[in-house]
């Protein structure tokens, strides 16, 4: 991230593994499960496509996922046009748990505060679903229909 500067940058420290945080972060396909406003997310071949619960759709690019150093990195690439986008999450050792940090560049600039708010959502998102196993308000899990029934039961 050292080409363009970090737009946005929030942190929390979850009470909990390094390791177990550091597991929801780098499967992509569970971003939905903490990321609010988000139905599903679904990887194939390092595409990561994800759908908003206002029937939007956002295509990411996943650049790395460093288990070393617990870092995930993606861009956003369409639909939206974006100059230029990087998000980054890290998942670091603290005296009370993990910190993890969740960085965006981005271009335009005009995001930025939309992008703030949500990203402070997100982690608050993904410590509830590490600490309660609570998932966000908009997701759906591949198995349950949107009335909360398992797929296959019910009329």
């Amino acid at each position: 991230m050292a080409e363009h500067a970090v737009d946005v940058r929030r942190e929390i420290v979850i009470d909990a593994g390094v390791d177990v945080v550091w597991d929801v972060v780098a499967d992509a396909s569970r971003q939905a499960e903490w990321f609010p406003g988000m139905v599903s997310s679904q990887v194939d071949d390092g595409i990561r496509i994800i759908v908003t619960a206002v029937g939007g759709m956002l295509v990411e690019e996943i650049l790395d996922v460093d288990h070393h150093a617990r870092c995930f990195e993606y861009s956003i690439t369409g639909p939206m046009h974006l100059d230029h986008h990087r998000g980054r999450i890290t998942v670091m050792e603290a005296p009370d748990g993990a910190r993890v940090v969740y960085e965006q560049e981005l271009q335009p600039k005009a995001l930025v505060y939309v992008l703030d708010a949500a990203i402070g959502d997100a982690l608050e998102g993904l410590r509830d679903l590490v600490m309660d196993g609570r998932t966000s308000r908009s997701f759906v899990a591949a198995d349950v229909r949107p009335d909360g029934q398992p797929m296959g039961e019910g009329g």
